[in-house]
């Protein structure tokens, strides 16, 4: 095959067909009618002699040679990423460049506001944007279409063509307000039993290694859960303001308690993890300027991100 009759935009189109299983999404990820994806697959199937795709109920499901050829494609696509940004180098003092992050609200919670500090004098006009991913895969899938910049989160490493590093061990306290009966610094397993709870119940990795725990210790169904809440916000005001307790994770009970001085943080009567909050990208933005400084910001402000003091 001579490179320089094949028009490269049709890596593209695999590579969105790849990613959503889908002619029509892979159209609308790309901009392109579905018969411009249509063509262009038709294109793809002539000039690698293989079907690379087959219809089937779940979708479009890639052939051996699909399944062989992605890896290449986006190595590929990765060193075209690369040489552009030699040419257009990232200048955070004069850009004005939008960061897409994936991140649940307990991580823009802790996270962002470090974020905005850190960048505020550096990158005057950089902006941000938190986008929710409810799942390792929606992330994945995020990270493939280029959507976003990167991923933080609990879930496990995304496997080849993507790149994952550790930001913190995280683990679970309690947040009581200053005038709950318990005074104590550290919790016993009846006084947490005897507590009427405040259940903030996020999807992910994190609620799921704090319930394995609670069912481990056998107090799952027996916590008296006054108020199950599906969102983070406003939670330290309903703490502060009653004697529920809350088990939050140790880095959200830190910006808590230094948000209002009428709730505090204490130790719980069994240890829940530690789970891993990951930071990932794909390998085609690795060395990417721009990509590069937005991770090691964010490294910075994980750094300072220190448990929070029990009193």
């Amino acid at each position: 095959m001579n490179i320089n009759t094949v028009d490269l935009n049709l890596f593209l189109v695999f590579r969105a067909i790849y990613v959503t299983r889908s002619v029509t999404q892979a159209g609308d990820s790309l901009n392109m009618t579905q018969s411009a994806v249509s063509n262009a697959l038709k294109r793809l199937r002539e000039r690698f002699d293989d079907q690379l795709f087959v219809r089937t109920p779940s979708g479009m499901e890639p052939t051996p040679m699909g399944d062989e050829l992605i890896g290449l494609v986006e190595e590929g696509l990765a060193k075209f990423t690369q040489a552009i940004d030699q040419v257009q180098r990232f200048e955070p003092s004069h850009s004005d460049r939008r960061f897409r992050i994936a991140i649940n609200d307990i991580g823009q919670l802790v996270l962002m506001p470090g974020v905005l500090s850190a960048a505020h004098d550096a990158a005057p006009l950089i902006r941000f944007e938190t986008i929710g991913a409810s799942s390792g895969e929606e992330a994945r899938n995020l990270l493939l279409e280029g959507k976003i910049d990167v991923a933080i989160g609990s879930w496990p490493p995304m496997g080849r063509g993507f790149h994952h590093e550790k930001l913190c061990d995280e683990t679970f306290v309690a947040l009581l307000s200053r005038e709950h009966p318990i005074q104590s610094a550290r919790l016993t397993l009846e006084q947490y039993l005897e507590a009427a709870h405040l259940a903030y119940r996020p999807s992910g990795a994190s609620d799921a290694a704090l319930q394995a725990t609670l069912f481990k210790h056998g107090v799952l169904a027996q916590r008296k859960v006054v108020l199950t809440a599906a969102h983070s916000l406003g939670l330290e005001h309903v703490v502060a303001s009653s004697r529920l307790l809350l088990t939050v994770p140790a880095r959200l009970a830190r910006v808590m308690a230094q948000a209002r001085a009428d709730v505090r943080v204490v130790e719980l009567p069994f240890q829940v993890g530690p789970f891993q909050v990951w930071m990932q990208w794909h390998q085609r933005f690795d060395s990417e300027s721009g990509n590069r400084w937005l991770r090691q910001l964010i490294r910075t402000v994980f750094e300072g991100l220190s448990t929070p003091d029990l009193n």
